[in-house]
């Protein structure tokens, strides 16, 4: 087993560098793919986030440990910091967007709609009329790129919401959420990212909610509609950082539950075999024999 975890990249083969807080990238799904015979190895990438529409094909996705198969029409949303891989079925068609966190965030900020969007690693079924709208989008944004001219700013603007929006409407249609509980997702999506950046330090869900401005009832009550306590998000973000070192490191077992805040390793074992129904041993064993067979 290796003793590091998957590489940072910039774009994928490139060294990892920080990016600029308007990145934005589009690219043809085979320009990296079919080089490596249309396999991309498991890797993250800091502060990029990915949309990656699939119009042709299909293939399987590692998000972080869990291996998940597609096929087209389908987009991939893969938020920063989030390990994935893929093994394409060739040959595959679809493009890849690329945007920095800084510029994300900043679009979520101004529409808040979108915020659940990037909530998670997501495998996205896409109508076929949303397919094309997206798909048209992301052509636009290459466009505007390949260029400089009056208003592209705007013009990339307004193809990223585009992009988006559909890709925002999709997810609705497949939740199905109704519009009364629109105010709860938002504060959820909030609270998510407060817990991407806080989750090693295993605060009382107290400490969340007056981070968030919110009283703690309004945070347990907008958890609640969507299915899930504040505290099983806190600790599932856990258990997936957990889940992260052990397939992808030799990290000892009590060293990666220190760095989740569980400083004491029997209380770690439980904590994981309650959450992933074996220990984390086992979990890792059974992991590297799929990982082999596979």
């Amino acid at each position: 087993m290796s003793s590091t975890l998957p590489p940072d990249f910039f774009l994928y083969g490139e060294a990892a560098k920080a990016a600029g807080p308007d990145f934005v990238h589009v690219e043809d799904l085979a320009e990296r793919s079919k080089p490596g015979n249309w396999r991309i190895a498991p890797h993250k990438h800091v502060d990029l986030n990915h949309m990656i529409l699939i119009t042709r094909g299909g293939g399987n996705i590692i998000y972080e440990a869990e291996l998940l198969e597609f096929s087209s029409p389908r987009l991939l949303i893969v938020p920063a910091n989030t390990v994935h891989g893929f093994s394409w079925s060739a040959p595959s068609e679809g493009q890849v967007l690329t945007v920095a966190l800084p510029k994300l965030q900043q679009l979520v900020s101004e529409h808040p709609d979108l915020a659940s969007l990037f909530a998670r690693p997501r495998s996205l079924a896409v109508d076929e009329q949303a397919c094309d709208a997206i798909g048209d989008a992301m052509q636009s944004i290459d466009h505007e790129l390949s260029w400089t001219g009056l208003g592209q700013s705007a013009a990339l603007q307004a193809g990223l919401l585009g992009v988006l929006v559909q890709a925002a409407r999709q997810l609705q249609k497949h939740q199905e959420a109704p519009s009364s509980t629109q105010g709860h997702h938002r504060l959820v999506a909030r609270y998510r990212l407060l817990v991407e950046q806080r989750f090693r330090q295993r605060e009382p869900v107290s400490t969340y909610a007056r981070a968030l401005a919110v009283s703690e009832t309004s945070l347990r009550e907008a958890c609640a509609a969507t299915g899930q306590s504040p505290t099983a998000i806190r600790d599932q973000r856990a258990i997936l950082e957990a889940q992260r070192l052990l397939a992808f490191s030799a990290m000892p077992v009590a060293d990666i539950g220190q760095s989740i805040g569980i400083e004491d390793p029997a209380y770690f074992s439980r904590f994981f075999t309650r959450h992933c129904g074996k220990s984390p041993a086992r979990w890792r064993r059974e992991q590297l024999r799929e990982r082999q067979t596979a």
